[in-house]
């Protein structure tokens, strides 16, 4: 990062413009209003996890709070990961921090991929550097392989359109990629990829899309080297159903017009305002669930390297769940 500005005669609505990072507060303390009392948990944190353009052997790291004169972390610790050997090494543990000032933090050279920063408690950050020199071997290069893929049975294109989520790379400072309408209840996009494909990373990035990410991803594979007719292996797809209290499951046929037309409250049970959403697959569904349920989080890189079905797949089915948006998707 550059120096850090300084912004003390610069506001905004928000107050005064800082340069870097400032976490929100009160994350160690919880409300409990039945027991009129505050909970402290000593052990949460705020944390931010920082991936490297190359491989390298860091020597030291460079902390500065600069124009953070009362409201900066009050101490950090740094653990580096090394992508191909995954190593994790703790390199900095609970280092305190000091209001207005640039910290420098020599460490045992250690080969890293990747950082997580450990935040406590609250409080900012005006910017951090990890000093060393390229690691003689790097990570082989990854491709997206969707960059090739022909995209069908998109079901919503309010704004954006998927081909914009698989060619975005945070370059913009401002919200785009592919958002669906708010009318509705699980979206999908379907990826016809170049050639038979065994997938070992998935991204879904979520960057500045804090008011209206999805809440869930859900992605399933197919292997349709028989050239089967893609609209019919589309009508066994993964579907949403409704669980009601009592155990009683509801299929819609049209799960949107379900929820629209809230012709749950037709259904004659107990209590139908209340129920549980899920993902049907059909025991014999050629769609096999690789990442059948991840949640996704407002404004993060989500990375997914482990998955229920590791098989080869020509087909790619990505559905997120209610609606919103979401800026990239990659897959290795």
């Amino acid at each position: 990062m550059d120096e850090p500005k300084d912004c003390t005669s610069d506001y905004t609505h928000m107050g005064v413009k800082y340069t870097g990072l400032e976490t929100c507060r009160h994350l160690n303390t919880h409300v409990n209003e039945k027991k009129h009392c505050l909970e402290y948990h000593h052990k949460e944190h705020n944390w931010v996890s920082i991936g490297f353009k190359q491989r390298a052997t860091i020597l030291e790291i460079q902390i500065s709070t600069k124009y953070f004169t009362g409201n900066q972390v009050r101490a950090i610790s740094v653990v580096l990961k090394d992508e191909l050997t995954n190593i994790k090494t703790r390199v900095l543990d609970k280092m305190q921090l000091q209001p207005d000032r640039d910290h420098s933090f020599p460490i045992t050279p250690t080969i890293a991929t990747e950082a997580s920063l450990e935040l406590y408690y609250e409080g900012g950050i005006t910017r951090i550097n990890f000093l060393g020199d390229l690691a003689q071997q790097q990570l082989p290069s990854k491709e997206n392989i969707l960059h090739k893929a022909q995209i069908s049975h998109v079901s919503n294109e309010h704004y954006g359109h998927p081909k914009t989520v698989v060619f975005a790379d945070r370059k913009e400072m401002y919200m785009v990629g592919w958002e669906s309408a708010r009318t509705g209840f699980g979206e999908q996009v379907l990826f016809h990829l170049e050639k038979p494909t065994m997938v070992k990373e998935i991204v879904v990035d979520t960057y500045l899309h804090r008011l209206n990410s999805p809440l869930s991803c859900h992605i399933f594979g197919l292997n349709n080297e028989k050239n089967t007719d893609i609209d019919q292996l589309m009508a066994q797809k993964p579907r949403w159903i409704v669980v009601f209290e009592d155990g009683r499951q509801v299929i819609p046929e049209n799960f949107q017009a379900y929820m629209l037309a809230q012709q749950y409250l037709e259904e004659a049970v107990e209590n139908p305002f209340d129920f549980v959403i899920k993902l049907h697959v059909e025991d014999n569904s050629p769609w096999k669930p690789i990442l059948p349920f991840a949640a996704l989080k407002a404004d993060t890189y989500h990375r997914f390297l482990t998955f229920e079905n590791e098989g080869v797949f020509t087909h790619l089915l990505y559905m997120h769940y209610p609606n919103g948006g979401i800026h990239a998707l990659k897959v290795f």
